[in-house]
């Protein structure tokens, strides 16, 4: 039950800062601020999506569709 709850928290960090991102990246009229606001969502977004990648490879794999 403590894993849940730790991975539900860090969902939901991992969803406010990419939400806080996005808007600094599409709305901040500073050039240098919205280029760092796509270098944060680069650094939150890659790897859960090579995480996510990899765990449905591996349950595709334990299925045996692989």
């Amino acid at each position: 039950m403590l894993l849940l709850s730790v991975l539900v928290v860090c969902v939901a960090f991992l969803i406010v800062v990419s939400g806080c991102a996005a808007h600094v990246a599409l709305f901040n009229t500073d050039k240098r601020r919205r280029a760092d606001g796509a270098k944060v969502l680069g650094i939150t977004w890659r790897p859960t999506a090579i995480a996510s990648l990899v765990l449905v490879a591996v349950k595709l794999h334990e299925s045996g569709v692989i």
